[in-house]
């Protein structure tokens, strides 16, 4: 990718001047500032306090591991470790989803762990999702991380880690924190409305939070984060200006002004990996009247992202099928959808404008449905043998599709 991708595989120019502009406020003016900081594209900026764009929600402790790095070695550093860490990141993450994967479906299958492991690992690391991650980080990465260090944690029985993995992921993004505390919280109380259902808490709390206490820490642990941001936000806002926060109608796509927003359909566009206009190079329709080879890419780029949507689509259908034959599945992936799905259904200016950070989450759900889509599959061949040859063809198969619609990425 790093060779052959038309945008590389590291940080764009905007990306890395944001993360540079953000370190840099925060040196001359954190103090100043409570923390929070700018998310600029500008070069040469002059950032004094009262910069004139006003400062954003992004605070210093998302910044740490780039304040680390500037501290050692100043932004030459941050320049040259920042995208490695990122991607450590995701590795990590990956590394994660794939044990737990593995776990799941441990009792649901002939095929042999390590190329469940290896599968689930190389289908999220090589989506489209997560290719975009790697030209600008998202706090989803993070907050992916945590979340599932946390799950894996639980299901070891060492609730203490796992209740600190639930507070850094919460700190890292506290608005998909805010979602699943949410998510936590509807469980807790629907049996109060919904007669005859008692077990939503055992069922789809974390792995081994039988009782009444272990489900109210681990609320609390990401409540925390989550309403200590809100509140240090609220009263900054008493003495600094927040300049360039889009409203919340603004994300939601109803304030008025929403040329953006494409609805329902528009938030939903990321299952193909890429925006179906990737494809017409921002001609529009003028492409009809361009030469047969510009019509031909055209004509297989649509061919590409339309065969990612399907297999989007497809992993739904497995992600489906593994929560209903796998508790540790259920645990850990139904919160993950949730979140998803409020983001998609609420914030549909947000999720049109953004493919990349958003939609870094579905990478994960992609990675265990066709996993699981290929177990349901092999089970259906007589022979285990065979199952697990034909296996290596489909899944190699994915692969190259997901590395040529993430060569079709845009910036967004």
């Amino acid at each position: 990718m790093t060779l052959y991708a038309p945008l590389g595989a590291s940080w764009m120019d905007f990306h890395a001047d944001r993360i540079m502009n953000a370190l840099e406020f925060l040196i001359l003016n954190g103090w100043d500032t409570f923390g929070f900081t700018v998310w600029s594209v500008c070069s040469d900026c002059l950032l004094e306090s009262s910069w004139r764009e006003g400062v954003t929600s992004h605070h210093a402790i998302h910044f740490w591991p780039f304040l680390v790095m500037y501290f050692f070695g100043g932004i030459e550093y941050v320049l040259l470790f920042g995208p490695s860490f990122d991607k450590l990141i995701i590795f990590i993450s990956a590394v994660l989803m794939a044990e737990l994967i593995i776990k799941s479906t441990k009792n649901l299958s002939n095929l042999p762990d390590f190329f469940i492991g290896i599968g689930c690992f190389a289908l999220f690391v090589i989506s489209p999702w997560t290719y975009k991650m790697l030209l600008g980080g998202w706090w989803e990465a993070y907050f992916l991380m945590f979340f599932l260090a946390a799950m894996l944690l639980f299901e070891n029985k060492k609730f203490k880690l796992g209740l600190i993995s639930f507070f850094l992921a919460a700190t890292m993004h506290y608005l998909w924190a805010l979602v699943l505390l949410i998510f936590y919280i509807l469980l807790t109380i629907s049996p109060l409305f919904i007669k005859n259902e008692t077990s939503s808490m055992d069922r789809f709390f974390p792995p081994n939070t039988i009782t009444f206490k272990t489900r109210l820490n681990v609320m609390l642990f990401i409540g925390i984060p989550v309403f200590g941001i809100i509140f240090s936000q609220l009263i900054t806002s008493f003495y600094i200006d927040f300049g360039t926060n889009s409203s919340i109608f603004y994300r939601m796509g109803i304030s008025g002004n929403d040329a953006h927003n494409g609805g329902l359909i528009g938030a939903l566009q990321f299952l193909a990996g890429s925006r179906f206009t990737q494809c017409f190079g921002g001609q529009g329709m003028e492409f009809l009247s361009g030469n047969s080879l510009a019509m031909i890419g055209v004509y297989n780029c649509l061919f590409s992202l339309i065969g990612m949507t399907f297999l989007s689509l497809l992993s739904l259908v497995g992600i489906y099928f593994l929560i209903k034959n796998s508790q540790l599945a259920m645990k850990v992936l139904l919160p993950l959808i949730f979140c998803l799905l409020f983001f998609i259904a609420v914030f549909q200016q947000s999720l049109s404008v953004h493919l990349m950070g958003y939609s870094f989450i579905f990478s994960a759900l992609f990675a265990a449905g066709i996993i699981y889509m290929m177990l349901m599959v092999q089970k259906q061949i007589s022979s285990p043998i065979l199952g697990f040859i034909f296996s290596i063809p489909c899944i190699s198969g994915i692969l190259v599709l997901s590395i040529r619609v993430s060569m079709l990425s845009g910036m967004s």
